[in-house]
């Protein structure tokens, strides 16, 4: 969320955030807002996240002051996130496919009817689609923002850049800033991307289908 520091303690550490939109401010301390060069001032506009406190009252976390530069981390430990990593599942889901193929290539030359590789041919794209949309999930819960260093909990967006290979991610702040630096037509083009993922089931489907086809067909001209 972005909004507004209206009040601020210094003496005391905390303030409230006034959140664009919205009538009702939110408490913040200190302890939540990312190290930054200098401390909250009140006109401060902040993007951060909310959360409740074990009375149930709301509280802002993870404020980022924006417009103002982060401080050094200086000898801060930063968690590196290890890349993702074949595993057990895989290689079993690799090796069924080698045997679907090979019952697919039997039943037709026991047959002669390419119509009897269809019921493997059909499981092999089951297991071609596990493979390529099962989402794995990083060793530690954990990792650090590649901006603000800060120490961040893994949420679905950070698991799902994971997945596809991204080595830099960002907390939850951080990309909310990212978001807002970039043009309309970007962010437009990235709704779009997330839904057009059904189109992009279909064609995967009708790609890893060419390979079953392609083989049904060759042992037939074969034989």
């Amino acid at each position: 969320m972005k909004g507004k520091i209206t009040s601020w303690k210094d003496d005391k550490g905390f303030g409230f955030i006034s959140p664009e939109g919205k009538s009702e401010q939110v408490f913040f301390h200190i302890s939540s807002v990312k190290k930054a060069t200098r401390k909250p001032e009140v006109g401060d506009v902040v993007i951060f996240e909310v959360a409740k406190d074990s009375q149930g009252r709301l509280k802002a976390t993870h404020v980022l002051l924006e417009g103002v530069s982060l401080a050094s981390s200086g000898n801060s430990k930063r968690i590196v996130t290890e890349p993702v990593k074949k595993d057990a599942l895989d290689y079993f889901a690799y090796f069924a496919l080698a045997i679907l193929f090979a019952i697919s290539i039997g039943l037709f030359i026991k047959t002669g009817a390419p119509e009897s590789a269809l019921a493997p041919g059909a499981i092999f794209l089951l297991v071609m689609f596990f493979i390529s949309s099962r989402k794995k999930q990083p060793a530690n819960k954990l990792f650090s923002c590649s901006k603000c260093r800060v120490t961040s909990s893994h949420d679905e967006r950070t698991v799902l850049a994971w997945n596809r290979g991204f080595d830099r991610l960002y907390c939850k702040s951080c990309h909310l800033a990212w978001l807002r630096e970039q043009p309309k037509e970007q962010q437009e083009s990235r709704g779009s991307y997330t839904s057009s993922k059904s189109g992009c089931l279909g064609l995967f489907l009708v790609i890893a289908s060419v390979p079953v086809i392609c083989i049904v067909g060759a042992v037939t001209w074969i034989v």
